[in-house]
């Protein structure tokens, strides 16, 4: 028997296609469009929720410190006094001397300012160019409390928190009575004055917003005395490896710190900014032992080697230190220069000789410089020729020095360069000067032996 032909809606059914309880109201014939599925309510996907970024305290120790300006979060660490940054433990800078730190800050307020009460500073900033339009968005500070080193950052985490930075620093600053920066004179210590100022937050009842008022000691200026000429740099990462025996690793440059915050302010991904503080501490911790390189330098303890001597020598000559200055000079060629440095330092050592008064140790130097074989200075020639016209009136040996002078240009012209030309003008003038005054002195002695010749027996 035939069977029966079968609808398109049964064969579907009979294949699993189409639900059994389908019905017809609800199916599609072939000839009126594709079939469909029943609609079933689902819920549309999206993508979860990503969690929150960990903020500050979920990396750093701290605090919130709420200020009448607002909330400001504020990292703290404590460091003992035996460790060593560096080369050099923490301790060793309460054992500074007052002297030595005014010295080498020149400001006498220093000398009287108790180690406790002295204030490390550094500041990082939105820009390095200062201006009314950069700000510090982290400030740190350290200082000695409670037998231990405490470090302190003040930290904006957004734009609207500048107040309460400023407000929660300030409150601080009153405890102190000096501050140390590096470079904190041309750019730390403006800055802050600047943003106190914008905000309004400089009055007469309130002088610890000033921090431009405290005895201030930057340590960029008495690095610059001792090492401008020694090493490539005087940035603090330079005499952190030349003078504390500190390497950095991985350390952020300074130009990036900017855009680090930048990009913080942004996405709120503080790990972007996390290197900055590792760098700010560092900053701080290195004020602090190279406080004490310094004075220990300045006071003569750290001074080793012939250079050392001889830039500490200069200083000391700067500082109107002139009997330190000799001593440091004598010690510097005692020990044995590089030809160069040497020259310099006979040079100062004989000037300095000369302007204490003390002639014969400087014509003893001045002697010994001309006399050496190979010497091609000019100086101890033209310094022996005003000694000997000025001070022994031995008018022959002055004009003696200044022809060996003369002799000296002449063989090495080319040494000296369109320079020689000048220095031979003016070393014939001085010879025809001194021959003038040696001819004047000699004339009445000749005359008087005449006389006494004429009317003898």
């Amino acid at each position: 028997m035939t069977e029966p032909a079968r609808s398109l809606r049964e064969k579907l059914r009979a294949l699993g296609a189409l639900p059994a309880a389908l019905s017809l109201d609800s199916a599609t014939d072939a000839a009126s469009g594709p079939l469909t599925q029943p609609e079933i309510e689902r819920t549309p996907y999206s993508e979860p929720e990503p969690l929150p970024e960990p903020d500050v305290e979920a990396y750093l120790p701290g605090f919130w410190q709420d200020t009448p300006e607002g909330r400001i979060f504020v990292v703290e660490r404590r460091y003992e006094l035996d460790y060593v940054h560096g080369a050099i433990p923490l301790r060793r800078t309460l054992d500074v001397s007052g002297e030595v730190i005014a010295r080498i800050g020149r400001h006498a307020g220093l000398s009287a300012v108790p180690p406790e009460r002295v204030l490390y500073l550094d500041t990082e900033t939105t820009g390095l160019s200062g201006g009314t339009g950069t700000y510090a968005w982290l400030v740190g500070i350290g200082h000695f409390i409670d037998g231990g080193f405490r470090l302190r950052q003040y930290f904006q985490t957004d734009f609207g928190q500048e107040r309460a930075l400023l407000r929660a620093l300030s409150d601080y600053l009153v405890h102190f009575d000096a501050v140390v920066t590096f470079n904190g004179k041309t750019f730390d210590l403006p800055l802050l004055e600047t943003r106190f100022t914008i905000n309004g937050m400089v009055h007469r009842s309130e002088p610890q917003t000033n921090v431009r008022q405290l005895p201030h000691l930057d340590l960029l200026h008495p690095a610059r005395r001792i090492y401008k000429d020694r090493f490539s740099s005087c940035r603090l990462g330079e005499l952190e490896q030349q003078v504390l025996g500190l390497v950095r690793h991985e350390d952020v440059p300074g130009w990036e710190i900017p855009a680090l915050y930048f990009r913080y302010v942004r996405n709120r991904r503080f790990r972007a900014v996390l290197p900055v503080f590792e760098h700010n501490a560092l900053d701080i911790l290195s004020l602090v032992t190279l406080t004490s390189h310094l004075c220990d330098f300045f006071g003569g303890d750290a001074a080793r080697s012939a250079e050392d001597r001889f830039s500490l020598g200069r200083a000391c000559e700067v500082d109107s230190l002139d009997t330190q200055a000799v001593a440091n000079y004598r010690a510097a060629l005692e020990l044995g220069l590089q030809p160069a440095l040497q020259h310099d330092c006979e040079q100062r050592l004989s000037l300095l000789y000369r302007r204490m008064g003390r002639w014969e140790e400087a014509q003893a130097v001045w002697e010994m410089v001309a006399r050496r074989a190979d010497n091609r200075q000019l100086y101890p020639y033209i310094e022996l020729a005003k000694y000997h016209e000025r001070i022994s009136r031995d008018f022959a040996r002055a004009i003696q020095a200044a022809h060996e002078g003369l002799a000296l240009l002449d063989r090495h012209h080319i040494l000296y360069g369109a320079a020689s030309i000048a220095d031979r003008e003016e070393m014939l003038r001085r010879i025809a000067r001194l021959e003038q005054r040696h001819d004047r002195a000699s004339a009445p002695r000749r005359t008087r032996s005449t006389i006494v010749a004429v009317i003898s027996p």
